[in-house]
C-alpha cells in the first residue's frame, strides 16, 4: 500500500511517490508526468481526462471543462453535456484518474494521498478539496500548502540548508507567497499571503483581449469555438515569449487570417494590472515577518507562470534579489508533496525532518465595540503556528442579559460581513449588568484545518462545537448520493490514449486551419481512422508516426 503526493493544479496536475531513490514522478503510459486539469466527455458520453480532453476544448467546448480549481468551495455549477457539476465533483473525477494511473504505474494499491493546495485557500476551499478526494473514494487526511511543498523540494535538493527563504508560487490560477525559515532540520512557515484569483490565466486573457482589439474583433460576436481558438493561441503566445524575444500569433476565423506580433515589453504594458497585483502579497509577507529582502537566503520561484522571464525580472526589480531557478517550477510542488509522503511514512532518510505550518487567515467573532458598532474581534491571528489555541473574554452589552450569541468568521476585515461566515454559537448566562463578564471564547485550530470553538460562561458551563461550513460540508448521505451519481459516469474504454490524442489534435487543427492545410488534415484524419480500425500493428505504428510528424510540422 503506497502513499502518493498530488499537485492538484489549476492548469496541470501530477503525482509523485517517495522511494529509496528519492522522489519519483509518476509518468503515464504516454510518458507524461503533467496531466492537464481538464475533464470532458467523448462522443459516446464517456469521461476523458487530461491531454485528450484539453485538445477538445476548442472542438467540443460544451463537452469540456477546465480551470475549475478557481471556484473550489463555491456553489458555481459547470455544464458538462446534459449534467451540471461543482468544482469539487470535477476535481474528484480528475483525482480518480490520477490515482488510477498511479496505481497502474507503481503496480500497488494507493492507501492515501497528500494533496497540495494554495496557502491562501480559505476553509471552504480546503474542505472542498478534501471532499473531492472523498467523492473519488480516496483517503486524504492531510493537505499541504503549495509553497511549503515547494520549500520541501528546494531544501531536500539543497540538503536542508539553514536560512530564511521566500517562496513565490505563481501557477495557472493562483498566486501564493510564503516566508519560510529552515534550521536544524526544522522547516517553519513564518508568513503567507496570496491571491486565489491571479495566475497565468490572467496573462492569457490580457493577450486575448489585446489580439481582439488590435484586429477589430468583438469577443461577444465570436462563437465559443472561435473564442477557444483565440484563447489557445493567446496561451501559446505567452509560452513562446518565455523563450523567444518575439512571438507571432495567427488565427483563422471564417476563412480570414488575423495576426499579431508581440514582444515582452508589449506584454508588460497590456498586463500591467497583473504585475501590480503580484507586488501586494510580496510586500505583505515581508511586513508580517518583519524582514527585508536582504535578510533572505534565496527567493524560490515555482509554478508555470514563474517560467516567464518578465515575471522573474519583475520580482527581482521589486525585491532587489535575483530569484533562484534551480528547481523545476512545473514539478516542484509535486516533488515537495512527494517528500512529505516520505516524512509522513517515517522514511529513514527523512525521520529527523520536522515541518510546521501556520493559519493563513485570522479567526474571530463579531462583537459590539465601545461605540456600540458591530465589529470583528480577532482571536487567532493570521500566521499563528499550528496547532494553536487562543481565547478572549467578552462582556455584557446591556443589563439583565441572559444569553450571548457569537458569529464565527474567518478573514482580516474589521467588518464581520466582509469575512467568511463559518457558523453561529450561543450560550446562556446568569442575568448580568452591562459591561460585566459573560463568556470566554476559545478557538483551537489544528494542523488539518479543523476549528473547535468553546464558549464558557461565568458559571463555568461550556458549549463546544466543531465548525463546519454547511455550504461546503456534506453529510455522509449527501456524499453517498453524489458518489452514486459520479460512479454512473464511465471513463472512456479506449486504452490507446496516443490514438485518442492524435485524433483530438487533428480535429483541433481542422478547426484552426483553412484551404489546402485544412483539406490535408481532413484527408490525414480519415486515413488514420481507417488504419486504426483495419490495419495491423506495424501499419498502426507507422500511421501514428506519420500523423504525429504532420502535426509537429504545423505546431512548430
Amino acid at each position: 500500500m503506497a502513499i502518493i503526493g498530488i499537485d492538484l493544479g489549476t492548469t496541470n496536475s501530477l503525482a509523485t511517490q517517495y522511494t529509496s531513490e528519492g522522489v519519483k514522478l509518476l509518468r503515464n503510459s504516454s510518458g507524461n508526468a503533467l496531466i492537464p486539469s481538464v475533464v470532458g466527455l467523448d462522443d459516446e458520453g464517456n469521461l476523458i481526462v487530461g491531454e485528450v480532453a484539453k485538445e477538445r476544448l476548442i472542438t467540443h467546448p460544451d463537452l469540456t471543462v477546465s480551470e475549475f480549481k478557481r471556484t473550489m468551495g463555491t456553489d458555481l455549477l459547470y455544464e458538462l453535456g446534459s449534467q451540471k457539476y461543482t468544482s469539487q465533483q470535477l476535481s474528484s473525477i480528475l483525482l480518480k484518474k490520477i490515482v488510477a494511473d498511479a496505481k497502474e504505474i507503481i503496480c500497488e494499491e494507493i492507501e492515501e494521498v497528500i494533496i497540495s493546495v494554495p496557502a491562501y485557500f480559505d476553509e471552504r476551499m480546503r474542505t472542498a478539496t478534501k471532499q473531492a478526494a472523498e467523492l473519488a473514494g480516496i483517503k486524504c487526511e492531510r493537505l499541504i500548502n503549495e509553497p511549503s511543498a515547494a520549500a520541501l523540494a528546494y531544501l531536500h535538493k539543497h540538503e536542508w540548508k539553514d536560512g530564511t527563504y521566500m517562496v513565490v508560487d505563481f501557477g495557472g490560477g493562483t498566486l501564493d507567497v510564503s516566508i519560510i525559515d529552515s534550521f536544524d532540520s526544522i522547516m517553519e512557515i513564518i508568513a503567507v499571503a496570496g491571491n486565489n484569483q491571479l495566475g497565468g490565466k490572467d496573462f492569457n486573457e490580457a493577450i486575448y483581449n489585446h489580439f481582439c482589439v488590435s484586429n477589430g474583433l468583438n469577443s461577444e460576436d465570436l462563437t465559443p469555438e472561435q473564442q477557444a481558438i483565440i484563447y489557445r493561441m493567446a496561451e501559446a503566445t505567452k509560452i513562446a515569449l518565455s523563450t523567444n524575444a518575439i512571438a507571432n500569433m495567427t488565427v483563422v476565423i471564417n476563412e480570414e487570417k488575423y495576426s499579431l506580433t508581440m514582444d515582452n515589453n508589449e506584454l508588460i504594458k497590456i498586463a500591467h494590472d497583473v504585475f501590480e497585483k503580484i507586488v501586494v502579497p510580496i510586500k505583505k509577507v515581508l511586513k508580517d515577518s518583519r524582514l527585508k529582502p536582504s535578510d533572505l537566503e534565496a527567493i524560490v520561484l515555482v509554478g508555470g507562470s514563474c517560467k516567464m522571464p518578465t515575471v522573474a525580472a519583475f520580482i527581482e526589480d521589486v525585491t532587489g534579489v535575483k530569484p533562484s531557478t534551480d528547481i523545476n517550477p512545473d514539478t516542484a510542488i509535486a516533488v515537495g508533496a512527494g517528500v512529505y509522503t516520505g516524512i509522513k511514512a517515517k522514511n529513514q532518510e527523512l525521520k529527523d525532518i520536522v515541518m510546521t505550518d501556520i493559519c493563513p487567515f485570522s479567526l474571530g467573532v463579531n462583537c459590539r465595540d465601545d461605540n456600540k458598532e458591530i465589529t470583528m474581534s480577532f482571536i487567532i491571528e493570521r500566521n499563528s503556528m499550528l496547532p494553536c489555541s487562543a481565547s478572549r473574554d467578552y462582556y455584557a452589552v446591556k443589563d439583565r442579559q441572559t444569553e450571548v450569541v457569537f458569529k464565527i468568521y474567518q478573514g482580516e476585515s474589521i467588518i464581520p460581513e466582509n469575512n467568511i461566515f463559518l457558523g453561529e454559537m450561543k450560550i446562556s448566562c446568569p442575568p448580568t449588568r452591562e459591561h460585566e463578564f459573560v463568556a470566554t471564547v476559545r478557538m483551537t485550530y489544528d494542523i488539518n484545518g479543523i476549528l473547535i470553538v468553546d464558549l464558557t460562561n461565568s458559571e463555568k458551563q461550556t458549549v463546544s462545537k466543531v465548525m463546519l461550513d454547511k455550504k461546503v460540508h456534506l453529510s455522509e448521505k449527501e456524499i453517498e448520493q453524489i458518489k452514486g451519481k459520479l460512479d454512473k459516469l464511465r471513463f472512456s474504454e479506449n486504452k490507446d490514449e496516443e490514438e485518442q490524442l492524435l485524433i483530438s489534435k487533428t480535429e483541433r487543427m481542422i478547426e484552426e486551419t483553412m484551404g489546402f492545410d485544412r483539406e490535408r488534415f481532413i484527408e490525414a484524419l480519415e486515413r488514420f481512422k481507417f488504419i486504426m480500425k483495419n490495419g495491423n500493428t506495424i501499419e498502426k505504428r507507422k500511421a501514428k508516426e506519420f500523423l504525429s510528424n504532420l502535426l509537429d510540422q504545423y505546431e512548430e
